[in-house]
């Protein structure tokens, strides 16, 4: 990542996607601030020959009036002055982008359930939460900042996406031992938002929302380790989370996702990204989350 932030990074990846991209109609950035990732979505154009607008209808929410003022004025880009943790868009989401945002929330287990409704069944949300503690030159830290009200780790964030109805199983996680950043995709299940109050990891385990890593770890300890999670991410490569060998190799017998490689051995965390031919077709990945768009057209 070394020339790019962390949300072109991801930003990056996604676009590689056609079939995915193809599929999308209504894009959300919860806590977009001033605005540099819904124009990026809003002003997305297909790899074709030539290229066409995506024209995806897009809102920019975000309760800082002069963060707001400062994100572009595109015919598309809808602008709400509202807080994300109660707020009600008029249509379902195909796809909601939370990247630098959920840790302001005061409860995030009730701001994701608030999230989850408003999206279609088979929607995307993407998530990116900094996590503020960890270990440094074998030493560990911890911080707080103004403002971030709950620590985040790969772990708790599974737990709060799986109980609010995400399918944790068919996901794509990240989060390397250099980095601050956890970042998960994934899909919105038909299954709804589930009491917290009363959901234990076994519950989960019984949902079939957890990746085959995860089941493992909680049906030998009835806890989930962070060590025993392996996830795929959207370059196609299989992780343990936050591991720092050179190498990840699959152990036998652990499935990962449906659209996963499994049981082979995987390149190191610091791999370069792979840029796309500008008219190569990739489908092998992510699935489409809704209806097909019309004929493309430049923006209504």
């Amino acid at each position: 990542m070394d020339n790019i932030t962390h949300n072109q990074w991801v930003l990056s990846h996604l676009r590689e996607y056609d079939s995915f991209l193809d599929s999308l109609r209504t894009i959300a950035d919860m806590g977009c601030g001033t605005g540099q990732d819904i124009a990026w979505w809003a002003t997305l154009e297909t790899r074709d020959d030539p290229p066409e607008p995506y024209n995806y209808k897009c809102f920019a929410i975000e309760r800082d009036e002069a963060k707001l003022a400062q994100v572009p004025d595109l015919p598309n880009i809808q602008k709400r002055n509202l807080d994300f943790n109660n707020l009600c868009l008029p249509i379902k989401v195909d796809l909601m982008w939370a990247h630098d945002s959920l840790q302001y929330s005061t409860n995030p287990l009730e701001t994701l359930s608030t999230w989850n409704g408003m999206m279609n069944v088979n929607g995307m949300l993407v998530v990116s939460v900094p996590q503020h503690s960890g270990v440094l030159d074998n030493r560990y830290y911890s911080r707080s900042y103004s403002g971030c009200f709950y620590h985040f780790t790969p772990v708790n964030l599974i737990y709060m996406l799986a109980v609010n109805g995400f399918d944790c199983r068919d996901a794509y996680l990240y989060k390397s031992f250099n980095s601050e950043w956890i970042t998960m995709a994934v899909y919105k299940s038909d299954i709804g938002p589930m009491d917290p109050k009363t959901t234990s990891w076994l519950d989960l385990v019984a949902t079939g929302l957890l990746n085959p890593s995860v089941e493992a770890s909680v049906n030998k300890y009835g806890y989930l380790r962070q060590e025993d999670i392996i996830y795929p991410w959207l370059d196609k490569e299989n992780y343990f989370v936050d591991y720092v060998s050179k190498a990840t190799e699959i152990p036998e017998g652990i499935e990962t996702t449906v659209t996963g490689v499994v049981n082979t051995t995987k390149k190191s965390l610091g791999h370069t990204l792979k840029q796309g031919k500008p008219v190569t077709k990739d489908t092998t990945l992510l699935k489409p989350v809704s209806i097909i768009q019309p004929e493309k057209k430049k923006y209504d």
